[in-house]
C-alpha cells in the first residue's frame, strides 16, 4: 500500500466529470443571470448550493477512487530485476532501460526487450496479435511487451519503459476507475443524452413562453434553473459509479477483488460460468498415489528418468512439485537439452547422457498427457496405457505418463517419434471444501457451468459430476474439436458441458462462442487460460496463478477459492438492486417535475417551484434516502434475487413512469386548490407534495425492487420517515435556512378547509402508489417462481 501513487490523469478525469457538466454549467449561468439582474440574494444562494453539491461529489468520488487504487496494488504487475546477480521485486513501472529482467512461465512480458539467456523459451503474442500459437524463442531474439511467458525461463534486457510498450498504449485505461462503461451505465447515458434533448425543447418553449407573456426576466430565469435541475439527472451518473466502487470495496472482503469498478454489475450478470477442473473444482494441491511401470522396466531406472526431467527442465509446476515429493531425492544426471513443458504441446522433454548403461546412450525422457504419447507407442505398450487409463479416468485421477526414445535430438512435435512407456503416475486431489454449495448456487441462478480442462475427458466427467455439475454427462475431447471451424463451434459447444484434452486455442474459442449466447465468465490460474479470459465478458483470476492472468483479469479471488464467487455474485445482485432503486428514485423526480411544467404551463400557469426549492426536494427525495439506499446495498436484509436478463431501464421505468403520472394528478392538484393562498414562485404546498409523495415512493419501492419487504427495513424507513420530519421542522424554525432555499412559508394563510383537501390529495396519491407497487411486485414475484420452477 506505501507504493500507491495518484495518478494525475485519473484524478484530472474525476473532477471534470463533478464540475465540467451540462447540467452545472446552466446553473451556473442561471445564478450569474440572476445576481445581474439584481436578485444578487438567490443568485448567491443558488452558486453556493452547486459549489456544496460538487464539493461533495468530488469528497466521495475522489474517496472511493482511491480505496478501489489502493485495493489495486495487490494485482499490480511486478517483475524479478536482475542486478549484480541480485534478484529483486519491483513493479513493472520501475523498470528503466538496458536493466535485465528474470521471466518465467506465466509471467507476462512488460517491456519490448532483448532475450539475452534462454532456457526452452517460449512465447504467446496471443494477447497482441490474436495469434494463439505458442512461439520458441532464442537468446539475441526480440520479444513484444505483452507477450504471456508460456514454457521455460529466459533473462531479457530492456529496450522500451513500460509506459512506451505497445501493450501500454494498448490497455491504456482499461482499469481506470471510470472509463469502460457497463450495461448500467451505457442505461444511464441514455437517459442523460434523452433528457438532454429534452431540456433543450422545454427551455426553448420556456423561453419563448416568457417572452410571449412578457413574464419578469427574473422569474424566466429562475424558471431555466428550475427546470434545469428537475429535468436532467446528472447525479445518476456519479451515483452508478459510486455504487459500484463501494461494491468493490466491500467485495474485497469478501476475497473478492476488482479490478474494473464495474465488474460489479457483471458478477451479477453471468450466464455462462467456465473454468478448469484442477485448482478451481479440486484442490490445487497434487499427491502422488501411485506409480506405474512397464515389466520391461526397472523401478530404480524409471525414478532416475524422471529425476532427470525435473533436473533438466526445471518445472515448477504442481504435478512436478507433487512428484518431486515422492521421489524425495533428484539425483545427478548429464543434461544434453532440455524443452519444458507446454500447454501447447501438451508435453516436456530433456535429453540425457545415460551414464548408468553400458554404451552411456543418449536419451530423450518425455513427460506429458498419456493420450499425446499413445499413438507413437508400440502394439505391446499402448493396450497397458490404454487400460491404465480407463480404470483411473473413471476414478477422477490425474494420470501423467513418462516416456523415452532414443532420440538425439528434442523434436519441437512427436510426428514420426516412436516411444516406450518409462512409467505411469496417478495423482489425487480433493474437492475444494464447499464446491458442492458454490455449484449449486450458480446453477440454481440458471448460470450453466462448463468445465474446459486439459484433463481426460472421462477424469474431468467423473470430478465435475462429484462436484454435482449438471448435464457432466454431455461430454466431448479436443481431438473431437481439431477440425471444427468458426461455425461449427457457434452451433456446437452449448450442447457440451465438459471439455477434455482441450489446448489453449481451443478454450479461446469455446469461451468466444458461448459469448454468442449469454453474458459468459471464465475463471483460471495458468498462462494456457490467458487468452481465454481476455476473451470472456468477465475474466476471474486465481491470486496465486500466472501473474499474466491476474493483469488481465477484471476480478482477482484473494483466498484462491471459487467458494468466494457467491458471496460477491450475491453482493453485485444487491448493488444492482439498490441502485436500481435509486434510479427510480431520481427518474421519478425528473418525470413529476417534467409532467408539472406541461400541465401548469398548458394552462396558462407559472412554473410554482424555484432552483433552490428544488434543491431541498432532492434532499429529502433523493439526498437522505440515497443514504439508507447505499446502506441496504452494502448490507441486504432479505434475499436478493438474480437480476436476470431483463433491462435495466425495463425494470426501473414502470414504476417510476407510473408513480410520476400518479404524483403529477396530485401534485397539480395541489397546485390549483392552494394558488389562491401561497406564493405563485414557491408554492409551498407543492414542495410538501413532492416530499411526501417522494417518500412514499421510496416506501414502496422495496416492495417492487426486493418483491418483498422485510421488518428490518420497515423499521429503517419509520426511522427515516421521523428523521426527515424533524429535519423538515427545523428547516422552517431556521430563518437563515428559509431564506437560504427560497421557501416562501406561507402555510397560515391556506384555510384549513383546503388543507384538509391537500391531505386527502396526498393521501389517494400514495394509496394510488401503493396499489401500483403492488402489482408490480406480485408481478415480478410470479417472474421470479417462473425462474425456479424452470431451474
Amino acid at each position: 500500500m506505501s507504493e500507491y501513487k495518484i495518478n494525475v490523469k485519473e484524478l484530472w478525469y474525476i473532477i471534470y466529470r463533478n464540475v465540467f457538466l451540462y447540467y452545472n454549467a446552466v446553473i451556473f449561468v442561471v445564478a450569474g443571470l440572476l445576481i445581474a439582474t439584481k436578485a444578487i440574494q438567490a443568485g448567491i444562494f443558488l452558486a453556493l448550493v452547486m459549489v456544496i453539491n460538487i464539493i461533495l461529489g468530488l469528497v466521495q468520488d475522489i474517496h472511493a477512487w482511491i480505496a478501489l487504487a489502493k485495493l489495486q496494488l495487490l494485482t499490480a504487475p511486478r517483475v524479478i530485476r536482475v542486478e549484480n546477480g541480485i534478484e529483486t521485486s519491483v513493479l513493472t513501472e520501475q523498470i528503466r532501460k538496458n536493466e535485465l529482467i528474470k521471466l518465467k512461465i506465466g509471467d507476462q512480458v512488460p517491456c519490448d526487450g532483448t532475450l539475452v539467456d534462454s532456457r526452452s523459451f517460449e512465447i504467446n503474442e496471443g494477447l497482441i496479435t490474436g495469434e494463439s500459437n505458442s512461439l520458441v524463442k532464442h537468446t539475441n531474439d526480440k520479444i513484444s511487451a505483452g507477450s504471456v511467458v508460456t514454457s521455460g525461463s529466459g533473462l531479457l534486457r530492456i529496450e522500451t519503459l513500460f509506459k512506451e510498450s505497445r501493450i501500454a498504449r494498448m490497455t491504456e485505461g482499461v482499469k481506470k476507475y471510470s472509463v469502460s462503461t457497463s450495461p448500467i451505465q451505457d442505461s444511464i447515458n441514455k437517459i442523460i443524452v434523452i433528457s438532454g434533448y429534452t431540456l433543450i425543447l422545454v427551455l426553448a418553449y420556456a423561453i419563448t413562453r416568457g417572452l410571449i407573456v412578457h413574464e419578469p426576466i427574473v422569474r424566466l430565469i429562475k424558471n431555466i434553473g428550475a427546470l434545469t435541475s428537475e429535468i436532467v439527472p446528472q447525479g445518476l451518473v456519479f451515483t452508478a459509479t459510486l455504487f459500484f466502487a463501494y461494491g468493490a470495496a466491500h467485495l474485497f472482503r469478501r476475497h473478492v477483488l476488482l479490478q474494473e469498478v464495474n465488474a460489479t454489475e457483471k458478477l451479477g450478470r453471468i450466464d455462462n460460468l467456465c473454468m478448469d477442473k484442477t485448482g478451481t473444482l479440486t484442490d490445487n494441491i497434487l499427491v502422488v498415489e501411485h506409480m506405474f511401470a512397464p515389466q520391461t522396466v526397472e523401478r530404480k531406472d524409471a525414478l532416475r528418468y524422471v529425476s532427470a526431467y525435473i533436473q533438466g527442465t526445471e518445472d515448477s509446476s504442481q504435478i512436478i512439485v507433487a512428484i518431486r515429493k515422492f521421489l524425495g531425492h533428484i539425483s545427478e544426471t548429464k543434461i544434453i537439452d532440455a524443452l519444458t513443458f507446454s500447454s501447447w504441446r501438451q508435453y516436456g522433454a530433456v535429453l540425457i547422457k545415460d551414464v548408468d548403461t553400458a554404451r552411456q546412450e543418449t536419451i530423450s525422457i518425455y513427460v506429458g498427457q498419456p493420450e499425446v504419447f499413445l499413438p507413437h507407442l508400440s502394439n505391446e505398450e499402448r493396450p497397458w496405457l490404454e487400460n491404465l487409463l480407463e480404470t483411473h479416468s473413471r476414478m477422477g485421477k490425474h494420470i501423467v505418463c513418462v516416456a523415452q526414445s532414443r532420440d538425439t535430438t528434442l523434436p519441437q512435435t512427436l510426428s514420426g517419434t516412436s516411444l516406450s512407456v518409462t512409467a505411469v503416475f496417478v495423482f489425487f486431489n480433493n474437492l475444494r471444501e464447499g464446491i458442492r454449495d458454490t455449484v449449486d448456487f450458480f446453477q440454481k441462478r440458471g448460470v450453466r457451468i462448463r468445465i474446459i480442462s486439459g484433463d481426460s475427458v472421462d477424469t474431468t466427467r467423473t470430478v465435475a459430476a462429484l462436484a454435482g455439475i449438471n448435464f457432466s454427462d454431455q461430454c466431448i475431447s479436443g481431438k473431437e474439436m481439431e477440425n471444427w471451424s468458426q461455425v461449427d463451434y457457434e452451433k456446437k459447444v452449448n450442447s457440451y458441458s465438459i471439455f477434455g484434452k482441450i489446448v489453449p486455442e481451443q478454450k479461446e474459442k469455446i469461451v468466444s462462442a458461448f459469448k454468442k449466447n449469454g453474458f459468459t465468465a471464465m475463471i483460471g490460474d495458468g498462462a494456457n487460460d490467458a487468452l481465454a479470459i481476455k476473451k470472456a465478458d468477465l475474466g476471474i483470476a486465481m491470486f496465486d496463478g500466472a501473474p499474466a492472468i491476474r493483469q488481465i483479469a477484471a476480478v482477482v479471488l484473494t483466498n484462491n477459492s471459487f467458494s468466494a464467487l457467491p458471496g460477491g455474485v450475491e453482493l453485485a445482485d444487491s448493488v444492482i438492486q439498490n441502485l436500481e432503486i435509486f434510479a427510480s428514485l431520481f427518474m421519478s423526480q425528473t418525470m413529476l417535475g417534467f409532467l408539472l411544467f406541461v400541465l401548469v404551463s398548458a394552462l396558462g400557469h407559472e412554473y410554482p417551484i424555484t432552483p433552490l426549492n428544488i434543491t431541498l426536494i432532492n434532499y429529502f427525495t433523493i439526498g437522505i434516502p440515497g443514504l439508507l439506499i447505499s446502506y441496504w446495498a452494502i448490507s441486504p436484509t432479505g434475499r436478493v434475487y438474480a437480476r436476470g436478463k431483463v433491462s435495466f431501464l425495463k425494470r426501473i421505468l414502470p414504476f417510476s413512469i407510473g408513480s410520476a403520472v400518479i404524483q403529477g394528478i396530485g401534485a397539480i392538484g395541489v397546485f390549483f386548490i392552494s394558488s389562491p393562498y401561497v406564493s405563485p414562485e414557491s408554492n409551498i404546498a407543492v414542495i410538501f407534495t413532492f416530499v411526501i409523495s417522494g417518500f412514499i415512493f421510496l416506501v414502496c419501492t422495496p416492495g417492487v425492487y426486493h418483491g418483498t419487504i422485510t421488518r428490518v427495513e420497515k423499521l429503517q424507513l419509520v426511522l427515516l420517515g421521523i428523521f426527515e420530519l424533524l429535519f423538515m421542522i427545523l428547516i422552517f424554525r431556521i430563518p437563515f435556512l428559509i431564506q437560504f432555499f427560497d421557501i416562501t412559508p406561507d402555510v397560515h394563510n391556506i384555510p384549513q378547509t383546503v388543507c384538509v383537501e391537500i391531505l386527502v390529495i396526498i393521501a389517494l396519491v400514495g394509496l394510488a402508489q401503493y396499489i401500483c407497487a403492488r402489482w408490480l411486485g406480485k408481478k415480478i414475484e410470479r417472474s421470479k417462481q417462473g425462474i425456479l420452477r424452470r431451474d
